[in-house]
């Protein structure tokens, strides 16, 4: 976890679509279908209903199912900034730049003043 920025409200826009509020202000959208369309487990394959999406929660600042599965706020915040769900070596590149991975402007966070 790169800046520990929580969820402070979110409202579900319908399919699995949220607009989600971060305590610093930044508010976004993203379509999260693409982390349930292919089920990985147990945990994701409640999400195949569509009405199960709909029970989402915030837990302390963070996106949350009654099955325990949640969202990360600082990999919700890069979805929306970037307007989808990522693969995930982009998605590690973007939140740990020191894995030696290639990095670009588009995969920092905007949450932080930059020093240039």
């Amino acid at each position: 976890m790169r800046y520990l920025n929580k969820v402070k409200e979110f409202s579900l826009l319908g399919g699995y679509r949220i607009r989600v509020a971060f305590r610093d202000g930044y508010t976004g959208e993203v379509d999260l279908w693409a982390l349930f369309e292919k089920p990985k487990g147990p945990l994701t394959e409640p999400f195949r209903d569509p009405s199960f999406f709909q029970k989402a929660f915030l837990d302390e600042g963070t996106l949350s199912w009654p099955n325990s599965y949640d969202i990360c706020s600082d990999v919700l915040r890069y979805y929306c900034e970037i307007g989808r769900v990522c693969a995930d070596h982009e998605l590690n590149a973007a939140l740990d730049p020191g894995t030696n991975a290639p990095t670009s402007s588009a995969l920092t966070l905007n949450d932080k003043p930059s020093s240039s």
